[in-house]
């Protein structure tokens, strides 16, 4: 069953679509990248990389009320908060330096940058931002849909929900995004995670077409080489640089259609957060595994090993109850587990709305 399973998702998600574009490629490291020295100076952070990763995302309109959240956490072993400082539909969520987030009218300054770096600092909390890359209906509609994915009838092509993606072969897309990750590295920002580095996999995918694609590439190189510039340009200011990927990236050798390689990604970031939600795989997956989360989260991580080893991993693990009927604090502990028995760098979990009663009331449990 397990095999049949397993074959079922691979035709399922690995497609044999491909994309193609000219791009600079930067060479491969020569040693490990931490070691790599650059020749500006670079901004002092102390303990830049947390041994342990235990964490929360806080959607914008929650990080509004981190004091509120850091009070919560205060009293539990949570250490770190991802903030949306660039959400899935664009929007610049603080006062950015980077004139281009204003000329499209990106930037919706609800959150105070320098306030949330300073409690954060005070509390010794971890501040990650999350950018998100790919998916951005506000650039992909700028200057009729200079930057945007096309339909082949001409129009702006939109997935299953409506949303509107940026062209991936944008080299110049790509810059906007990096420019908005250097300003929160200087400003204070910790370590800055990339979010949609990919590909849609979800409408009308035949349909798309990619007014900036000039050469051959593979999807899966294309993605790699965002995060070589990405890398490269943000390792000066002394940040870490972290990647989500989908969880199927642990089981299969390339996720073809999203541009995904987990083998191929790891060497151009200091993390790599796997989404490990079990709502997120097929039904039939691990179904008479039990409990069946605590399986995904720990086996999932363990094939990630045997691809890239073990110490980049910190595992986004589900906080919410989508096609999950027994959702609650045992849930959630459970997955926190799999995390540990599994030696992984540490676990962030994510609610979309920020609601984290089941969390704290497991971990108030256990004080």
């Amino acid at each position: 069953m397990v095999r049949y399973t397993f074959m079922v998702i691979s035709v399922l998600m690995s497609f044999f679509g491909c994309a193609r574009t000219a791009v600079v490629r930067l060479p491969e490291p020569r040693e490990p990248l931490r070691k790599v020295e650059y020749p500006r100076h670079r901004i002092k952070i102390e303990q830049p990389l947390i041994l342990l990763y235990r964490g929360i995302y806080l959607n914008y309109y929650a990080a509004g009320r981190l004091k509120r959240y850091i009070e919560s956490m205060r009293r539990t072993e949570l250490n770190c908060v991802v903030i949306d400082f660039k959400n899935d539909v664009g929007f610049v969520t603080y006062d950015t330096k980077v004139e281009f987030a204003k000329r499209i009218g990106a930037v919706k300054p609800v959150l105070d940058l320098e306030s949330i770096v300073r409690v954060c600092n005070e509390n010794g909390i971890y501040l990650i931002g999350r950018i998100v890359v790919f998916k951005d209906s506000i650039l992909a509609k700028y200057d009729g849909g200079k930057f945007c994915i096309r339909h082949e009838d001409g129009e702006l092509w939109r997935d299953r929900k409506r949303n509107l993606w940026v062209d991936q072969y944008s080299t110049g897309a790509w810059d906007y995004v990096i420019d908005i990750a250097k300003d929160l590295a200087e400003r204070g920002v910790r370590e800055i995670q990339f979010d949609y580095v990919r590909f849609p996999s979800k409408g009308d995918l035949d349909a798309m077409r990619f007014p900036h694609k000039t050469e051959d590439i593979e999807r899966e190189d294309l993605m790699v080489e965002f995060l070589k510039r990405a890398y490269t340009s943000l390792k000066p200011y002394g940040v870490n640089v972290a990647v989500d990927l989908y969880g199927y990236t642990t089981w299969l050798e390339s996720m073809k259609q999203e541009g995904q390689n987990l083998s191929k990604i790891e060497n151009w970031v200091d993390v790599v957060c796997p989404m490990l939600y079990p709502s997120h795989f097929h039904s039939d997956f691990k179904k008479n595994a039990n409990p069946r989360e605590y399986h995904i989260v720990y086996e999932s991580l363990v094939n990630g090993y045997e691809k890239i080893g073990k110490e980049k991993f910190v595992a986004y693990i589900q906080g919410f109850d989508l096609k999950s009927p027994n959702f609650g604090p045992e849930y959630i502990g459970n997955q926190i587990k799999a995390v540990r028995d599994a030696k992984a760098r540490g676990y962030i979990v994510w609610n979309a709305r920020s609601n984290y009663s089941a969390l704290f009331q497991l971990l108030n449990s256990k004080r």
